[in-house]
């Protein structure tokens, strides 16, 4: 540019300068402004951490550099004898805790005991069937917050190997398949388009809430399972490596690695996919084997298995410490890594516990209870048990060093338990007094090959199903064409004449039964329980629930006709209703009520609350559901094991809090409360 005339060469350049830094503020504030208005990078970018308090080591390699949230160029890696995060090696100890099964407010108590024990990674099922209960009707919410979760766990100072499923086993209601999704029957975990498009829609948003906290975007996420134990169900690689290329293809970048037992390591894997295996004991055996299989990679036992789960109707599990201390000690030696299945086990809330076939082909259904507390080194609870303090001392003295820091943080404070005494039941409503509450649902027909139609199904949900009708003779016999599933109360005119399961067909009524009087019709009404689909083999093929079959009445050519179908889930809609049902019993009237019915009493809770238990053993109640403030804590059932229900504080509040009591058949005047568990006669497993 010529200097103009007139303008001495000072005041040129000063004009320029001038011109110079107005255009440079003007360009760092168009700058400024499209970086603020781009989406973070990662959800985890404002954690703050104070360095200053955490311990340097090596199997912390970049956890503490996470606080910053930056993109890492490499995360964990399995391409040779060791693992390796950034480049450096790191023995890998975990431990599982399902978020779905504790309740938020104890997630980081419990992280901080299991960091407190030595381990530097966290291990997590995903549970499919709660996060999309309903077709396309997704919550992640509450203990559902998956994202939260995952962000503690990184403030903690935790890697985090997620496993997603869309089958997770856990002993979870149908492995953590939607319900909804029975109807594919033979077809649950292949390519068909009715189970895999399903899946792909989960896993699209799924893994909107996963992708961003991936570690090389500055989250805790390290790896990600393929499916679950698959080798123990079927060898279809094409199904395999169907779910690799989903999450692949929307943008999981960690390693990926498969998870199986010994002997379906090969059928469970993929070509070139980390394998890695489960077992409890004979650590020798099955790391060789894995190593046959995998000579150049890390060895990984993905779950080493602290206790074991129990089922109705038999003694609780324990395993002997003992024998714990000698397999870990085993795995360490060997030089591989554990994730310690389970470290904290939690609870079955609702209806979500999961259940086995007494053959791994099918046969009777074998359900679990609602404690999953598995004998682990944390109890149901939050409490610190021998196991976890032999954990502790274990991996500081077989593992190298630096591996487990050299001074351990304590762990937090256990928070006390209490025992609230006992209330008594106020007032009561019968089942029949329920009905007009409840949603119809229609009688499902499976068509090979096709979609399920649009709306609500018998058969597909959880908790119970009521099936009514009225028929023109006096019941003398009712015999079932089909199965039951899986346990059935019968009344005729509310009256109770008998049960069913799997394993009954048919039941005698008594023609001269004093209760059951007048002409006809008679109200003929089945209540069903779904007790926890299979989550384990074959037996996933067919999940549908409820009356599969035709009923016949006094003989086999008088069959009932169409039932009406409802569906008693205990809903937050259906509790709503039920609170403020206008025809509750009370006074005097309480013992007349015919069960099944629902009770309700109140208690007060003075200051804080507490964790207590609910004692329904001990209480004489026999068979049913507790809910307290609208939260499901769980069946009870007196053939045991299991006495008491967990009712953790969160659920309490200060003041009045009521509790809902569905009972099947016994119901009694009090609820009762105490402060220790009770899960019943123990038995070594596997002795």
């Amino acid at each position: 540019m010529e200097q103009p005339e007139g303008m001495g060469p000072i005041r040129f350049r000063l004009v320029h300068l001038k011109r110079a830094t107005v255009l440079a503020v003007v360009v760092i504030l168009i700058v400024s402004w499209y970086i603020s208005s781009q989406p973070q990078k990662s959800p985890v970018a404002k954690t703050f951490f104070d360095t200053g308090k955490m311990e340097q080591n090596v199997a912390d390699v970049g956890i503490h550099e996470r606080g910053k949230a930056k993109k890492r160029m490499m995360g964990l890696r399995a391409d040779g004898a060791n693992f390796t995060i950034d480049g450096k090696p790191v023995r890998l100890l975990s431990g599982a805790m399902h978020y779905f099964r504790v309740v938020p407010e104890y997630w980081r108590d419990r992280m901080l005991k299991m960091k407190a024990a030595g381990l530097n990674t966290l291990e997590t099922y995903v549970p499919w069937n709660l996060h999309e209960p309903e077709k396309y009707t997704y919550n992640f919410e509450g203990i559902l917050d998956l994202g939260r979760y995952l962000d503690i766990a990184h403030e903690v100072g935790l890697w985090v190997i997620l496993r997603p499923g869309p089958y997770i086993c856990a002993e979870w209601e149908f492995g953590g398949i939607p319900g909804w999704l029975a109807y594919v029957k033979e077809h649950v975990r292949t390519t068909r388009p009715m189970f895999i498009d399903p899946v792909e829609v989960w896993f699209g948003r799924l893994l909107a809430e996963v992708v961003p906290r991936q570690y090389t975007n500055g989250g805790p996420i390290i790896a990600v399972q393929i499916e679950n134990e698959y080798g123990g169900f079927s060898n279809s690689t094409e199904y395999m490596e169907r779910l690799k290329k989903i999450l692949e293809s929307r943008g999981i970048v960690e390693l990926l690695f498969t998870s199986d037992g010994k002997g379906a390591l090969i059928s469970g894997g993929i070509p070139g996919v980390l394998k890695t295996v489960n077992f409890q004991n004979n650590a020798s055996d099955k790391l060789q084997k894995l190593k046959e299989i995998q000579p150049d990679r890390p060895m990984m036992v993905m779950e080493y298995w602290t206790g074991w789960f129990d089922h109705w109707g038999e003694d609780h599990h324990l395993y002997r410490l003992e024998n714990f201390e000698r397999t870990l000690i085993d795995i360490l030696d060997a030089g591989a890594s554990v994730n310690f299945y389970m470290f904290h086990g939690g609870t079955n809330f609702g209806f979500m516990n999961g259940a086995n076939t007494r053959y791994k082909s099918g046969g009777r259904t074998l359900p679990t209870i609602t404690s999953y507390d598995y004998d682990a080194p944390i109890s149901e609870t939050g409490d610190l048990t021998p196991k976890y303090f032999k954990i502790r001392e274990i991996l500081k003295q077989h593992t190298p060093p630096g591996v487990v820091p050299e001074k351990l943080p304590e762990p937090p404070t256990t928070v006390g338990k209490f025992d609230y005494g006992r209330t008594a039941v106020t007032k009561a409503l019968p089942l029949d007094k329920v009905i007009p509450l409840l949603d119809k649902v229609a009688r499902l027909f499976v068509m090979p090959n096709r979609p399920i139609p649009s709306g609500k199904f018998s058969g597909l949900g959880y908790g119970y199903l009521l099936y009514t009708t009225s028929v023109d003779n006096k019941p003398e016999r009712l015999t079932v064409k089909g199965t039951i599933r899986d346990r059935a109360l019968v009344m005729v005119n509310d009256i109770f004449v008998g049960e069913m399961d799997e394993d009954t067909s048919e039941i005698t009524i008594d023609p001269d039964h004093s209760l059951i009087t007048g002409d006809a019709p008679y109200n003929l009404k089945i209540l069903v329980e779904n007790q926890g689909r299979v989550n384990y083999g074959n037996g996933l093929k067919d999940q549908i629930k409820g009356i599969i079959g035709d009923v016949f009445i006094n003989s086999e050519e008088k069959k009932v006709p169409e039932f009406k179908i409802y569906t008693l889930d205990m809903s937050e809609d259906f509790l709503n209703k039920l609170t403020a049902h206008s025809e509750w019993t009370s006074g005097t009237e309480l013992e007349q009520v015919k069960t099944p019915a629902f009770y309700r009493a109140t208690f007060t809770v003075e200051g804080r609350p507490k964790d207590t238990f609910v004692h329904m053993k001990k209480g004489n109640w026999e068979k049913g559901v507790v809910i307290v403030n609208h939260n499901n804590l769980g069946r009870y059932w007196n053939v045991g094991p299991q006495e008491t229900l967990y009712l953790p504080a969160p659920f309490l509040k200060e003041g009045e809090n009521e509790i809902i009591v569905f009972e099947e058949r016994t119901a009694a005047p009090e609820v009762l409360f105490c402060d220790k568990p009770s899960l019943g006669e123990t038995v070594y497993f596997g002795e």
